[in-house]
């Protein structure tokens, strides 16, 4: 069953095609609107590992997600976002600060936390918001998840309600300083009617509300059905864990082959397994990948509902986002922490109340998220030398400012960038890419190399890597490319190889 096919038994909403001097643009304090008018409620609505082409609107992935889909023909929709970092707590800190792993200092998952002076939700709350969090919070990696979050973490926030761990049929969480359980349920579910609970309490100042979930990233077994694990992944055969999701919205996605999905897929090599050779397919993920994304997709239905139900629409700036991508099998690898289109390009959809949005192909990187926040609510910003730009002026209508024409992208031994045409990236040390870029390369090229260059106008798959000595006119490219980045990284205290 193809993917037209599939949308069309299923009756996905479909949009039709889209609309289509400092590299980095202009990196400024965010704007600030007039304080004579009402201040806007922010919700800032956070996934976990839902790649940019599982939305049914952009008309990738064979996916439902007919609410997204409606929230974002009202809304700025930024087709070329881009997660910096793509790895859970590394890039969360990049939003959650506005600069780059380098100065915030968070380079992978469980190595530290965030530092609490960075966090820009501080200046929502200085300038009278009640601030409040709920869901997966993943800014700390010193700190058990099954203790109550350091007072220092969430100090900014005036309620706090942090869910354990990747366990999204359990609804065990930190609420405000104190671990409760309440029992099974779907995670996201709950946080949408506790966020409902906290929208519906009055008070007199507006409100910025993060709520973060926890799928659709893979996660422990939820105690029904199949158990199952992630594809290519031998020490999680055992306890099942894997990509899950209730199984009505499993259902649509049972049937699907890799041609249904993406061209770029191929057999995954398992790790830590008695037979090196062992491969198998992608496929036992996806019924609980794309099934957590339409789940989510109600229950972010459900809380569009009630802001529009209780008025509360026309005041409040909505963001959906996700922190990274997930790869489900393209060139052979799962999750995230790689340079490929599945895994650093997420949703980026932000509804303005009063402006009736657009398809946006302007670059957006992590760090900008909450620059833009402060800018298009006018909350001042005391916090210096972001990286982050301030995109509220662009959403306003004024086009006349500079486009950024790099998004920076690092993580482990690559750094590079995303343009809108290209991806690049160089080896940080060494003689060449590590890690899983290391083994793309040599099933794709046959051999190591300390660079990749992608020409995604022409190769949107990333199937043909492009390398030094293929024309004169790459070679020129490679070397504008590795003195920008060299230049960009000597600024933030790294050395380029």
């Amino acid at each position: 069953m193809n993917r037209r096919d599939f949308l069309k038994k299923n009756g996905a909403a479909v949009l039709g095609a889209l609309a289509g001097n400092s590299l980095f643009g202009q990196m400024s304090t965010p704007n600030i609107s007039s304080t004579s008018q009402r201040r806007k409620n922010v919700i800032f609505v956070m996934t976990d590992q839902w790649r940019y082409h599982a939305q049914g609107f952009v008309n990738i992935d064979p996916v439902q997600t007919p609410h997204l889909d409606k929230f974002a023909a009202k809304s700025f929709n930024f087709h070329n976002a881009i997660a910096s970092t793509p790895t859970c707590c590394p890039n969360r800190a990049c939003w959650m600060t506005g600069r780059f792993h380098q100065i915030h200092g968070v380079m992978r998952n469980e190595v530290t936390h965030v530092k609490p002076e960075q966090i820009l939700v501080s200046n929502f709350k200085r300038e009278g918001y009640s601030t409040a969090y709920s869901g997966k919070g993943h800014l700390s990696a010193q700190h058990p998840r099954a203790e109550p979050t350091p007072e220092f973490l969430r100090q900014d926030f005036d309620y706090w309600y942090r869910v354990q761990n990747h366990t999204h049929f359990l609804l065990q969480y930190d609420d405000n300083g104190t671990m409760v359980n309440h029992g099974r349920a779907w995670q996201p579910e709950h946080e949408v009617d506790k966020a409902i609970d906290y929208m519906q309490q009055p008070r007199q100042n507006p409100f910025f509300m993060v709520l973060s979930f926890g799928p659709p990233h893979n996660g422990v077994y939820p105690g029904f059905g199949e158990r199952r694990h992630t594809p290519g992944d031998f020490s999680h055969r055992r306890g099942g864990y894997g990509y899950y999701a209730p199984p009505e919205f499993e259902a649509p996605y049972h049937d699907l082959t890799e041609s249904d999905i993406r061209p770029n897929i191929s057999p995954i090599r398992v790790n830590g397994g008695p037979d090196p050779d062992e491969t198998e397919s992608a496929l036992g993920a996806v019924p609980g990948y794309f099934g957590a994304c339409t789940a989510i997709d109600a229950d972010f239905g459900r809380l569009l509902a009630y802001l529009k139900s209780s008025g509360l629409e026309e005041d409040t700036i909505i963001v959906f986002t996700s922190d990274h991508g997930e790869m489900l099998g393209s060139h052979g690898l799962m999750t995230k922490g790689v340079c490929f289109e599945e895994s650093i390009r997420v949703p980026m959809s932000i509804h303005v109340p009063g402006l009736s949005g657009g398809h946006e192909q302007r670059l957006f990187n992590s760090p900008d998220v909450l620059p833009t926040l402060m800018g298009l609510a006018g909350v001042e910003c005391r916090h210096t030398d972001l990286d982050g730009i301030d995109h509220s002026d662009y959403i306003r209508g004024n086009r006349l400012g500079k486009e950024p024409e790099m998004a920076y992208i690092g993580h482990a031994n690559f750094r590079g960038f995303r343009t809108k045409r290209h991806t690049y990236v160089h080896a940080l040390s060494g003689a060449h890419l590590g890690g899983r870029e290391a083994l793309y390369a040599r099933n794709n090229l046959n051999k190591q190399t300390d660079h990749l260059l992608f020409d995604l106008e022409n190769d949107p798959h990333q199937m043909q890597p492009i390398q030094r000595g293929d024309t004169a006119h790459t070679d020129a490219l490679l070397d504008d490319f590795y003195a920008e980045l060299r230049t960009h990284l000597s600024t933030r205290g790294e050395v380029l190889a």
